[in-house]
């Protein structure tokens, strides 16, 4: 599997940091390139901050931690695509979201989240 079917899509890491999620990742983009933190870091399984001109490109368990505490998450594979449900834990909203990769439904339910003041924290 490569490594952008891993990562949320640029377009999606793009809205994210406009958000305000803090741009911390294992990995990150660079114009349309992906690069990687573990090649910088002295501490190869730390998070580290991008450059100003980057975006991060969370991973799957990097957005887990982020929905985590507030909303629980299921994930299924079909023909399709990959799908996400999630469910905030006061049981008060529900939402879903379809994408091609896992990382993408998570980041688009992140921002779902955001954008209507469920979530405020972003990592």
């Amino acid at each position: 599997m490569k490594l952008e079917q891993q990562v949320v899509s640029l377009e999606l890491s793009k809205r994210l940091k406009e958000l305000g999620v803090k741009q911390e990742s294992l990995f990150w983009w660079e114009g349309e390139e992906i690069y990687s933190s573990l090649e910088s870091c002295q501490d190869c399984m730390s998070t580290c901050s991008q450059p100003n001109s980057g975006v991060s490109a969370f991973t799957v368990a990097e957005l887990g931690e982020m929905l985590n505490e507030e909303i629980t998450c299921i994930s299924f594979t079909s023909t399709f695509g990959e799908w996400i449900a999630a469910e905030y834990s006061s049981g008060c909203y529900y939402n879903d979201q379809e994408a091609d990769t896992e990382a993408d439904a998570r980041a688009k339910l992140l921002i779902f989240y955001i954008e209507e003041g469920i979530i405020t924290k972003t990592k």
